[in-house]
């Protein structure tokens, strides 16, 4: 009705928030609630989920290894290479050494004549293939460029592989590999500059020994650096706490308690700690799946013969070693790796002075170029086998054996106390990490990125790797 006037009489039998009904309530915050679904549902009263906007964030958050974490191809030298084959001269000595250079007045000196050498690297070849549909190229996308993405994307995968290839190439498992660090030192060092720890953590006091180890004669090296796990590392410190607690206190101004040590004074010099993630303990067995091209990659190898314990010359399992253990293989080429092949449905048991045997056959398909074995620690369960060792394929196509003498404990980790610089150690390069479109063959954008090297270990003797390095006792979280 026209002018009519609205007064309290009209909202009579009508509640207002504090006077409604718990009913009626949840239905009036159901008919405003905009959900947490993520996903699209059917369409309904109420329901909000197609007025709501995604919100993204722009910031693409990166939950596995940064740049930061890459060191040793940060660090090592570099130089450029002009052929795939480089090549370089050591002198060995500037003479006979034991001869005297003491003379009677007016008399010839004795003559001697320097020792020179020459020896050569070979170069080697890296690469990924990306690829990006143009229709993806087309979208705009929420983290900027996808091609830059990408990009970047294939670059983080080769520096990865890079810097493990540093540590664990070896050219006698497989040709396409360079060299890396810890092959060179066991191939071309003195025995000397292998330290076996024997799963006893890194100390002061084999720190300072590996030290003297390089600088002493016949090496007259300077150790520069060593790379570790930052395990070790932390394990390293823990031994300060107890009898350095003063110093845990130095920073009564922030507050804050705690060691950290950046390296140590040696014998030999500051050797400075460079913790390293991609020195691992080689893994899992049970965390290992079969990868790669399945027409490319070796195909499960079978057990031949079944692991039997008998004595071995050179072992090293001793009285404290007499147990039960478990094995499994992986067969690998380039292009990728078999699952796991358990070795024996029942345990081994293991006494003083016995190798282990295993006979392995290669499955059908591409032969393997290297095996890979995992052992269980001592009298533990089958799941906690991890790799003691990586083995060339000498039988081709047939069967051959794979022994463990228990050089190489399960768990354990290599440090490389190292002189780093161009008098001992660099990275030839022949072409640097480049990119390289390839053709367009479908809707797709696709390209190489490449690196051309090798690494160069000028005096070996300059380096020493600690081998079978083990945990602090007590420590706590992942191995």
């Amino acid at each position: 009705m026209s002018g009519q006037l609205v007064s309290w009489r009209d909202y009579e039998g009508v509640n207002g928030f504090g006077q409604a009904s718990s009913e009626e309530l949840q239905q009036f915050r159901k008919a405003l609630s905009a959900g947490n679904d993520r996903d699209p549902v059917t369409a309904a009263p109420g329901v909000g989920f197609p007025l709501r906007v995604e919100s993204l964030e722009h910031t693409l958050k990166n939950t596995t290894f940064r740049m930061e974490h890459v060191r040793f191809w940060r660090m090592i030298p570099k130089l450029p290479a002009f052929n795939t084959v480089e090549e370089y001269n050591q002198i060995q000595s500037y003479g006979q050494s034991r001869l005297g250079a003491f003379m009677a007045e007016g008399d010839l000196p004795e003559e001697t004549d320097g020792q020179y050498e020459r020896k050569f690297a070979t170069v080697k070849y890296m690469g990924v293939t990306q690829r990006l549909t143009h229709v993806m190229s087309m979208v705009k996308p929420a983290h900027g460029n996808v091609i830059a993405q990408k990009t970047i994307e294939g670059t983080m995968r080769l520096v990865e592989q890079i810097e493990r290839g540093l540590f664990s190439g070896d050219d006698s498992l497989d040709m396409t590999q360079w060299t890396g660090i810890e092959r060179l030192i066991t191939r071309d060092a003195a025995a000397a500059n292998v330290i076996d720890m024997r799963g006893l953590p890194l100390t002061e006091d084999a720190i300072s020994d590996g030290a003297l180890t390089i600088m002493d004669a016949p090496n007259y090296g300077i150790p520069t650096h060593i790379l570790m796990n930052p395990k070790n590392k932390g394990d390293l410190i823990k031994g300060f706490y107890p009898r350095a607690r003063y110093d845990q206190f130095n920073k009564t101004s922030t507050g804050k308690v705690g060691l950290n040590i950046s390296g140590m004074e040696t014998p030999a010099g500051d050797v400075e700690f460079v913790p390293d993630v991609f020195i691992d303990d080689g893994g899992l067995a049970s965390a290992v799946i079969a990868t790669g091209d399945i027409n490319k990659r070796p195909a499960s190898p079978t057990i031949s013969t079944a692991a039997l314990a008998g004595a071995t010359a050179g072992s090293q399992f001793v009285a404290a070693d007499i147990g039960n253990y478990f094995y499994w293989i992986v067969a690998y080429n380039s292009k990728g790796n078999s699952a796991p092949v358990a070795v024996n449905a029942v345990t081994l048991a293991v006494t003083t002075g016995n190798g282990v045997a295993i006979g392995v056959t290669p499955g059908a398909g591409p032969a393997p170029t290297w095996y890979e074995l995992y052992r269980t620690p001592r009298s533990t369960a089958t799941g906690t086998a991890r790799r003691i060792m990586r083995v060339p394929n000498t039988g081709g196509a047939g069967a051959m054996t794979i022994t463990d003498l228990n050089a190489n404990l399960p768990g354990t980790f290599r440090a490389f106390m190292l002189q780093m610089n161009l008098d001992n150690i660099s990275f030839k390069q022949l072409a640097p990490m480049i990119k390289i479109p390839l053709s367009t063959v479908d809707t797709s954008i696709r390209w190489m990125q490449l690196l051309y090297g090798t690494p160069v270990l000028y005096t070996p003797n300059h380096n020493v790797m600690f081998k079978n390095v083990g945990r602090a006792a007590d420590y706590v979280g992942a191995l």
